[in-house]
C-alpha cells in the first residue's frame, strides 16, 4: 500500500499548484509546492520495496468482453524499479531546476509531475487492462502537452504521427489480449501465455520506435530541459518494463524462436543507426531520441533472447544515465564526476549497474550482435563528447544552489548503483564472456574517441540514406499520402456536387454506376 500514497502523492501536487495558482495568484513559491511532492513520494516508494511482491486491487467490476480481471497493480522485482526510477527522475527534474532559473514556470511542473506519476501508475499495471488505460493517459497527456508547446504545422503534424503510432502499439496489445482469450487463457503480468508474447513485444516496439524502426521527431522538439526529459522518458519507461516481463513468454513462443534472428537483426540495426545519431548530434538534447531509439533496442534485445535481466538493466539505464546527462545543465569541473559515473552506468563492466546486460552476448551468440558492440562503444563516445561540452555556469549562484543542484542529479546515479548492486549476479554465475565484453567496449571506446577527438563531422547524406533504407519513415509518409490523396478527393466532390450542377452532377454519377453494374452482371453471366 506504501506505493499507493506514493502515487496519491504525485497526483494531487499538481492539482494543488493549480489551485493556488487559481486562489493566490501572487504566490511565489510554487517551486516548494512541486518540490514537496516527489520528495515524500521518493523514500516511500524505495519503502515500498521492502515487501515484494505485492498485488493491490484498484476497484472491482464485473469483468466483460475479453478483460476477465479488473484494473489492478503488481509490485514486483520488475516494476519496483522502474517505479523508483521514474520518482527519483522526476525528484531531480524538479531540484535541478534551481540552476535554471530562467525556465521556472509553476505550469512546467505541475505537467512534469503529472506525467511523472501515470508513468508510475503505468509501470505498475498488473494486468494488460491496467496497461492500456496507463499507456492511453500518458499518450493523451503528452499530446495536450506537446500540441500546447509547439506551434510549428511540421512539429505539429510529426506529434500526431507520433502519437497515432503508439495508439497502433495499443491495438496490438488489444489483439494480444484477445487471443488470449480466445485460448481461454487468463492474461495478466503474473502468468503471460506463451502464445501472446510475440504479440505484446511488437506493441512495445513499436510504441519504442524500434520494431520497425522510426524517430518520433526525428529533429528533437524545442522542450525546457526539465519537461523535455520527463516527455522523452516517461513514455519510454511505460514500455521498457513490458519488454522485462515478456521475456519469459517470448523465449518460449515459437514464432519469436523462428524469427529471432530477424527481430534481432532489426534491433541491432536501430541501436547502432540510434547509436551513430547520438554520437553525431550536435548536443545531448539534440541526441534524446536516438538515445531513447539504441538503447530500447538493448532491451528488446534482451526480450528476444529470453534474458530478462538484461532487458531491465539495459531499460533503467536508459531511464537514469540518460537522465542524469540530459538534466546536466550547469556544467563545472567539481562536477565533473557526476556525468561520468553516468558513463560508467552504460559500460557494462564487472560490477557495473549494466553487467547483467552482457548476458545478450552470453546466451547466444550470433554476428548480429557485433551490431550492438558497436552501438555500445558509439554511446559511449557520445556519452562522454557530450558531457564535456560547456554549458551554463554557477558561478556566482547561492550556496543553497550549490546544494540543491548536484544533490537532485547525484540521486540518479546512486540509484543506478544501487540497482546494480541488487541485481547482478555472483561472480560464479557470470561466464568468461561477461567479464571481457565491458572492458572490451570500454578499450574500444578510448581507442577510438581519442582518435576522432574534434575531428567528428556530421555527414548529412549518409544519416539520411542510412536512415531511409533502416526506418519505415517511406511507409508512414505512403499512408500519409494516401490520407492526404482521399482528402482532396473527398473536398473536389463535395465542392462538385455543391455547385450549381450538383444535381446533373449526381445523376450522372449514379447511370455510371448503374452502367459499371450491368457490365459486370453480364459478364460475369
Amino acid at each position: 500500500m506504501l506505493l499507493i500514497f506514493s502515487l496519491l502523492f504525485l497526483f494531487i501536487t499538481p492539482l494543488i499548484m493549480l489551485a493556488i495558482r487559481l486562489f493566490w495568484p501572487d504566490f511565489a513559491y510554487h517551486w516548494l509546492i512541486a518540490a514537496a511532492g516527489p520528495l515524500i513520494a521518493w523514500p516511500v516508494t524505495l519503502l515500498a520495496g521492502r515487501q515484494l511482491p505485492q498485488t493491490v486491487h484498484l476497484i472491482s467490476w464485473n469483468t466483460v468482453a475479453f478483460f476477465t480481471e479488473s484494473p489492478t497493480l503488481l509490485i514486483d522485482r520488475l516494476s519496483w524499479p522502474f517505479a523508483v526510477a521514474l520518482t527519483t527522475l522526476v525528484l531531480a527534474v524538479i531540484l535541478s531546476e534551481v540552476a535554471r532559473a530562467s525556465e521556472a514556470d509553476w505550469a512546467v511542473w505541475a505537467g512534469s509531475l503529472l506525467l511523472a506519476a501515470l508513468g508510475v501508475f503505468t509501470v505498475l499495471a498488473g494486468n494488460p487492462l491496467t496497461l492500456m488505460m496507463g499507456w492511453a493517459a500518458i499518450d493523451l497527456t503528452e499530446l495536450l502537452i506537446m500540441l500546447g508547446q509547439v506551434k510549428q504545422s511540421v512539429v505539429r503534424e510529426r506529434v500526431v504521427i507520433t502519437f497515432s503510432a503508439r495508439v497502433l502499439g495499443i491495438g496490438f496489445l488489444l489483439v494480444a489480449v484477445m487471443v488470449a482469450s480466445s485460448a481461454g487463457e487468463t492474461f495478466s503480468f503474473e502468468a503471460i501465455p506463451s502464445q501472446v508474447g510475440f504479440l505484446v513485444l511488437l506493441a512495445a516496439g513499436l510504441r519504442l520506435g524500434v520494431l520497425p524502426m522510426h524517430l518520433p521527431f526525428i529533429e528533437e522538439v524545442p522542450l525546457r530541459r526539465g519537461l523535455g526529459t520527463i516527455l522523452r522518458l516517461v513514455p519510454a519507461a511505460a514500455s521498457l518494463v513490458i519488454l522485462a516481463r515478456i521475456a519469459d513468454a517470448v523465449a518460449g513462443s515459437n514464432k519469436p524462436m523462428i524469427l529471432a534472428p530477424l527481430l534481432l537483426g532489426l534491433a541491432g540495426l536501430a541501436a547502432l543507426y540510434g547509436a551513430a545519431a547520438w554520437a553525431l548530434a550536435d548536443n545531448e538534447l539534440d541526441g534524446r531520441p536516438s538515445w531513447i531509439l539504441g538503447m530500447a533496442s538493448f532491451s528488446v534485445a534482451g526480450t528476444v533472447l529470453g534474458e530478462p535481466s538484461a532487458s531491465l538493466a539495459w531499460g533503467i539505464a536508459t531511464l537514469l544515465s540518460g537522465g542524469l546527462l540530459f538534466l546536466f545543465s550547469a556544467r563545472d569541473r567539481r562536477l565533473s564526476w557526476l556525468p561520468l559515473l553516468g558513463l560508467v552506468g552504460i559500460s557494462a563492466l564487472p560490477y557495473s549497474p549494466t553487467w547483467n546486460g552482457t548476458r545478450l552476448f552470453t546466451s547466444f551468440f550470433t554476428p548480429v550482435l557485433f551490431l550492438f558492440l558497436a552501438a555500445q562503444v558509439l554511446f559511449l563516445i557520445g556519452y562522454a563528447r557530450h558531457a564535456l561540452q560547456e554549458g551554463n555556469s554557477l558561478t556566482g549562484a547561492e550556496r543553497w544552489v550549490w546544494l540543491i543542484y548536484p544533490f537532485g542529479l547525484a540521486l540518479l546515479p546512486v540509484v543506478l548503483f544501487s540497482f546494480g548492486v541488487w541485481t547482478n549476479p555472483s561472480r560464479e554465475n557470470m561466464p568468461v564472456v561477461g567479464w571481457l565484453e565491458g572492458v572490451v567496449v570500454v578499450i574500444l571506446a578510448a581507442l577510438l574517441g581519442i582518435k576522432l577527438h574534434n575531428r567528428i563531422r556530421v555527414s548529412e547524406k549518409a544519416i539520411d540514406l542510412f536512415e531511409s533504407i533502416l526506418s519505415f519513415n517511406w511507409l508512414y509518409r505512403f499512408f500519409w499520402n494516401i490520407y492526404r490523396t482521399i482528402g482532396r478527393l473527398i473536398t473536389f466532390i463535395s465542392t462538385v456536387l455543391e455547385g450549381e450542377g450538383g444535381l446533373l452532377w449526381t445523376l450522372l454519377l449514379l447511370v455510371l454506376f448503374l452502367l459499371m453494374l450491368l457490365g459486370i452482371s453480364s459478364g460475369g453471366g
